[in-house]
């Protein structure tokens, strides 16, 4: 099995640990399937990450060398100038360690990188100019990344046959899709649901032996709910002011500080789709909450968008530009927990929290 894994994906993952790409990767490396990156994937990939961890060090090395301004002695501000010299001295090599990250997996895993045709170029450009797929329109500039994507792909299918490609981006995933030969998938769990997926999944689990543990945890929902609970109140988001970021909250940047949360309720526990690694059950719940966040709004929006909100400004004086906002809204997650095979032998129970995802922020009207 050939699979194609697109950008849309890989930046929600881009330390490759969460659960799916482990799975994938060891079902790579037992040869189960192979892992395909068109060359464009890679550099989106890469390009993002470096840009923001880049972004993140000059950050703080501009906030270090500032201390001085905040009275602190002379002597423990040289040591932190130290600090940020061996900062910006990091800060020069990320290019390469950001790069060493993605070929360590691509090694690690025996997938194969594909660079640019030396045709891609030139039936990219045609596409281009002529509205064709994947382009919806002609001169679409942002679909570019896009055709140089789907170029590779049709080549791969030429070179290995069949392709399992996973995409979030509907029109990409679409045009892959009538290819022929192609099989596209907006998400891994979407992908764990085909056919030929389960042929691989069955072979998988003749060598993974964990059917017993997966049966008392299935007999230990409650266990489950209440660890993921706890979490959600007591770690995951503990304390106020702590950094919410969605594209749906109306604050110019879309982030907001958490100020407090309630019912916090676990909707579903995905038992059908819990993932045996290296002795380690990962196990995906939706939950539902209410978070009372702050955040900054245009004054301008705040007149046109306030009517039928539970809005409450918190400070109607913070700048010309901006009121201090104040609401509640109902937020869906995506939580993923886990727990040692050992730990479900010996009747510990002892979860560990691996990943949380705001899916959705939804405005209370009142």
């Amino acid at each position: 099995m050939n699979i194609v894994i697109d950008t849309s994906i890989l930046r929600k993952d881009r330390g490759f640990l969460n659960s799916d790409i482990l799975l994938l990767k060891k079902l790579s490396k037992l040869e189960l399937l192979k892992i395909h990156f068109p060359w464009v994937v890679y550099k989106e990939s890469t390009s993002h990450n470096f840009k923001d961890i880049d972004s993140v060090i000059g950050k703080a090395i501009k906030e270090i060398t500032s201390l001085n301004r905040k009275g602190i002695s002379n002597e423990v501000y040289v040591e932190l100038e130290e600090v940020a010299k061996k900062l910006d001295s990091i800060k020069s090599t990320i290019d390469k360690s950001v790069d060493k990250h993605w070929t360590d997996f691509i090694n690690d895993t025996g997938a194969i990188l594909h660079e640019i045709n030396n045709e891609h170029g030139k039936l990219v450009m045609s596409s281009y100019f002529g509205g064709d797929k994947p382009f919806p329109e002609p001169k679409s500039r942002k679909d570019i990344p896009d055709a140089f994507i789907y170029e590779a792909i049709k080549s791969i299918i030429e070179s290995v046959g069949n392709v399992y490609f996973i995409c979030a981006d509907n029109n990409l995933r679409n045009v892959v899709n009538d290819l022929g030969s192609s099989f596209a998938f907006a998400s891994y769990a979407d992908f764990y649901k085909s056919s030929d997926y389960k042929a691989i999944e069955d072979e998988y689990k003749k060598i993974e032996h964990y059917s017993d543990e997966l049966i008392l945890l299935k007999e230990n929902t409650g266990k489950i709910s209440e660890f993921a609970i706890s979490e959600i109140y007591g770690d995951v988001f503990a304390g106020n002011d702590q950094e919410i970021f969605h594209e749906s909250l109306p604050s110019d940047d879309n982030i907001g500080m958490l100020q407090d949360m309630d019912n916090v309720t676990v909707n579903k526990i995905h038992l059908d789709e819990i993932q045996f690694i290296d002795g380690v059950f990962y196990i995906p719940i939706n939950i539902s909450a209410t978070f009372g966040i702050e955040y900054f709004m245009f004054k301008s929006d705040y007149y046109m968008e306030a009517e039928g909100r539970n809005i409450s400004i918190i400070d109607d004086d913070w700048n010309k530009h901006y009121f201090l906002i104040y609401e509640n809204f109902n937020v869906k997650l995506s939580y993923q927990c886990s727990i040692e095979q050992d730990s479900i032998k010996q009747d510990e129970f002892e979860f560990d929290t691996e990943q949380v995802v705001i899916d959705e922020l939804i405005i209370i009207e009142k």
